[in-house]
């Protein structure tokens, strides 16, 4: 009775090795999400014809603009404080120039190049700033009405439309 069994006997493997005695090769390294999405991007980029690309890059242009107006507004955010008083027109350029921020009733709107050139054409085709804040409620009205809903303007004569096109007429030109 107090014979021992010819089981198998337990052998302590050490740690790193395999049975052969072989070192494992390292775990590898996980990839952050970021580096997860772009492998992952890529590789759908392999399936996609000419055209698609050619849309996918310009949708990555339009991000990655959209990206920098943000840390642009957040870095100048920063610097220029808490400003006293309404402002009622007023209009910085962006970075690059290819947006601009036209600040109406301290509310701030951005712009594409092209919106500030048929911005600045309406302002000096106008005759006078009544004649200037009715073209200007007008285009809002048609084409930003983001900008009439944030800005709070409620009809032409919201005093921002007149000190809007001021600025404008003084500070740029028609060239």
């Amino acid at each position: 009775m107090g014979a021992k069994s010819g089981g198998s006997k337990s052998s302590k493997k050490s740690g790193g090795k395999t049975g052969s005695g072989k070192k494992l090769p390292p775990k590898p390294k996980r990839k952050s999400p970021e580096e997860q999405l772009r492998d992952e991007i890529w590789a759908m980029t392999l399936t996609l014809n000419a055209d698609s690309l050619k849309k996918l890059l310009q949708d990555a242009a339009i991000l990655a603009h959209n990206e920098r107006v943000l840390h642009d507004y957040n870095a100048n955010k920063g610097q220029r404080g808490q400003q006293a008083g309404r402002i009622l027109a007023a209009v910085e350029e962006g970075r690059d120039d290819s947006y601009f921020i036209i600040i109406l009733n301290n509310y701030r709107n951005f712009l594409s190049r092209e919106e500030m050139t048929r911005l600045v054409k309406l302002c000096h085709s106008a005759e006078n700033a009544r004649d200037a804040a009715e073209r200007l409620y007008v285009w809002i009205e048609r084409d930003r009405r983001d900008i009439r809903k944030n800005s709070e303007i409620d009809d032409p004569g919201d005093p921002s439309l007149p000190a809007l096109w001021k600025q404008v007429i003084e500070s740029y030109d028609l060239t």
